[in-house]
């Protein structure tokens, strides 16, 4: 499960829902949209967003191994019932991606 957090203020609920998930084996990174690198690197992208007063973006990535489709199902709803809901904008977005080997701790 790929987990894009672009509103920060979420950050402790959301790390608290996966413990309580026991979804332990998770990594958080830190990013920054495209348009904010972007702004830094081309200089017509910086004078856009001085002219739309545009600030950076940052998010937090969460990358975890879920074991089965069952939980991130509950995972999801819980997530909405404590507010956050990736249908709104500006929230971020959750992603499942299928995993056809995982080796970790539990497999041991």
């Amino acid at each position: 499960m790929i987990i894009i957090l672009k509103d920060e203020s979420l950050l402790k609920k959301m790390l608290s829902l996966l413990i309580e998930f026991e979804l332990y084996d998770a990594t958080v990174l830190d990013g920054e949209s495209i348009e904010n690198v972007a702004s830094k690197k081309i200089a017509l992208f910086s004078d856009l967003n001085s002219l739309f007063g545009s600030q950076g973006f940052y998010n937090r990535t969460i990358i975890c191994y879920v074991p089965d489709d069952e939980i991130v199902s509950k995972f999801i709803k819980v997530c909405k019932k404590e507010g956050i809901d990736f249908k709104k904008p500006e929230l971020g977005s959750i992603m499942i991606v299928p995993c056809s080997f995982h080796i970790g701790e539990e497999n041991l």
